[in-house]
């Protein structure tokens, strides 16, 4: 491998929780991209760095925190800013999987939103797109990965797009939402999709989340990890070793457990084990 090839690495791939969708995770720091169009939506977030792109007869400059979205179908060209590298985060998402959004999100409408600017000033979704974006490569489970993803494109569509996406208002779905929560308890050492919540509420996901929300105070896929951890406990508690556990109560592997169980407790699983069994 040539050192300019060294100094730019990038990683693309996807997932069955998001189909027609790609994620990429790139630090470039000499790559220069042509004048190039694609056929998706892209979605891109600056971690480090910065870049200079030129779009819509405009250039402008990405910094971090700044979104970047290009339409489909639109030419567009970058480079490696001026402090010389550009870390950044992104997604593609294909005409299918922007179909599939709209359904979810029951955007009638039968234009794709359009975003008249491809540089978006808006902290607090750029930070919610990089969580979402590490949510897919830390493997969490579908049901996390796909929520994220339909609820930073609701917010986007709703804040930037044209014309403004509006969401339906929940309303009283109580015995819906006690239904769901039956499932999930029932289900929740399985990988739980939100494609079958919505089709056990006779809803869209994305009101299923927002009914949730309303009724809970949490998303679905933060219910079901409290489901998973508290009986995590119950099994340490047994003497069950943190890797079995893990894998019994539906994580996708110790370190999914570790992480999860450190952020409510804070404390590791093996720490808990070993207080139950010795003391302080």
């Amino acid at each position: 491998m040539s050192g300019t090839e060294a100094a730019n690495r990038s990683i693309l791939w996807s997932d069955s929780a998001a189909p027609g969708a790609l994620m990429m995770r790139a630090d470039f720091t000499t790559l220069e991209f042509a004048p190039h169009v694609h056929d998706e939506l892209v979605i891109a977030v600056t971690e480090a760095g910065g870049s200079r792109f030129r779009s819509q007869g405009v250039e402008g400059h990405a910094e971090p925190e700044s979104l970047l979205v290009f339409n489909p179908d639109e030419p567009h060209s970058g480079r490696v800013g001026d402090k010389g590298c550009w870390r950044y985060r992104a997604v593609y998402l294909s005409l299918s999987a922007l179909d599939n959004a709209m359904e979810d999100l029951d955007l009638t409408t039968p234009h794709l939103p359009y975003f008249r600017d491809n540089k978006i000033s808006d902290p607090d979704l750029a930070r919610r797109f990089v969580t979402m974006h590490r949510a897919f490569e830390e493997g969490e489970s579908v049901l996390a990965k796909s929520t994220a993803l339909l609820e930073g494109l609701s917010d986007l569509f709703a804040r930037h797009g044209t014309p403004h996406y509006r969401p339906r208002s929940p309303g009283d779905e109580r015995r819906i939402v006690a239904r769901l929560i039956d499932y999930l308890a029932a289900h929740f050492s399985q990988d739980v999709t939100l494609s079958q919540l919505a089709e056990l509420a006779g809803m869209t996901a994305f009101h299923v989340i927002r009914c949730f929300n309303r009724e809970t105070g949490l998303s679905p896929h933060a219910y079901l990890n409290q489901l998973r951890l508290r009986e995590a406990r119950h099994l340490l508690a047994t003497g069950q070793r943190p890797a079995e556990v893990a894998l019994s109560v539906g994580f996708y592997d110790q370190s999914a457990l570790n992480r999860h169980f450190r952020r409510a407790f804070g404390v590791t699983p093996g720490q808990y084990a070993r207080a139950l069994q010795h003391g302080p």
